[in-house]
């Protein structure tokens, strides 16, 4: 038997707020680094953080953030998951 020793723990909201996204039609794919989730709308990516309403980035993440060129977006809520959703959504193609 082995023994897993890289088993991230996953948020506890995670759970509706990728139901949230897939509701809207938007691809998801789960990740373990650098973010949680990679979502995939009209040939665009997107990084997202989930995170429950009373955490914070942890310090790898922070360093992560703080270095990237792209954009990202942190998720507390299933609001926010449709309240982002709507908005990738809504951006054209090309545009």
């Amino acid at each position: 038997m082995t023994i897993n020793r890289f088993n991230p723990s996953r948020d506890g909201n995670e759970k509706e707020i990728v139901k949230a996204f897939k509701s809207l039609g938007i691809s998801v794919e789960r990740l373990n680094t650098p973010l949680d989730l990679l979502l995939g709308w009209n040939k665009r990516n997107y990084l997202v953080e989930v995170k429950m309403p009373t955490k914070k980035l942890n310090a790898n993440q922070v360093k992560f953030t703080q270095g990237w060129k792209g954009q990202f977006f942190i998720c507390y809520s299933v609001e926010d998951a449709l309240r982002f959703g709507k908005e990738i959504k809504s951006i054209k193609e090309g545009g």
